[in-house]
């Protein structure tokens, strides 16, 4: 099982999301890696974690006003972030960023990106579920092992970025709209969960 929450962590680091993106953006627009960006991105998937895992022992975690809130929470801040790039101007060709859509990097505003993904707590509660009823350290090991995993996999693809970002500089808009539409379309389906 521990092997599966490895491949797991592996492949988790290729679904993007708001801060992952804006990670991204950041890495190919700058000449320094976002390290502060990641930090607060790791550390928000980390507390996510710690609140699955805690939660799994809880019956909390089955109630339906708790998933409905969640999940308008997450509908709601993901269509916020959406609307914001797709009726935002082009500004990475321009002389001037404007700070606040950039987001330079920073550890608070991608924690708070992170934390804004309120349904996050029901996909890692998804994925220890398997192993909660397990003795000793397993449910934790697993954890572990599948963040270590993840965490490795977001390097290496951050690191495969850089190495092509003069090619990608030019997409990077297209790609951004591309995956807000994909934010609205995932908005809409956790939509329909809840109706």
């Amino acid at each position: 099982m521990i092997l599966g929450l490895i491949l797991l962590g592996f492949l988790s680091a290729f679904a993007l999301g708001p801060a992952s993106f804006n990670i991204i953006r950041s890495l190919v627009r700058d000449r320094t890696w976002p390290w502060r960006s990641i930090a607060g991105f790791l550390c928000g998937d980390v507390m996510y974690i710690v609140l699955a895992l805690v939660l799994l022992k809880s019956p909390v975690l089955h109630e339906e006003w708790l998933k409905a809130v969640l999940t308008i929470l997450t509908v709601l801040c993901l269509v916020f972030y959406s609307v914001k790039v797709l009726f935002s101007k082009n500004t990475l060709n321009s002389s001037s960023f404007n700070e606040d859509f950039l987001m330079r990097p920073s550890f608070k505003k991608s924690f708070l990106l992170t934390m804004a993904n309120f349904h996050l707590v029901f996909i890692y509660a998804g994925l220890f579920a398997n192993i909660a009823n397990e003795k000793g350290l397993t449910l934790w090991m697993g954890a572990l092992a599948y963040l270590v995993a993840f965490f490795v996999s977001f390097i290496l693809l951050l690191f495969t970025i850089q190495q092509f970002k003069n090619q990608l500089q030019g997409f990077l808009r297209k790609i951004e709209v591309v995956a807000a539409c994909g934010f609205l379309t995932f908005s809409a389906y956790l939509s329909l969960g809840i109706l």
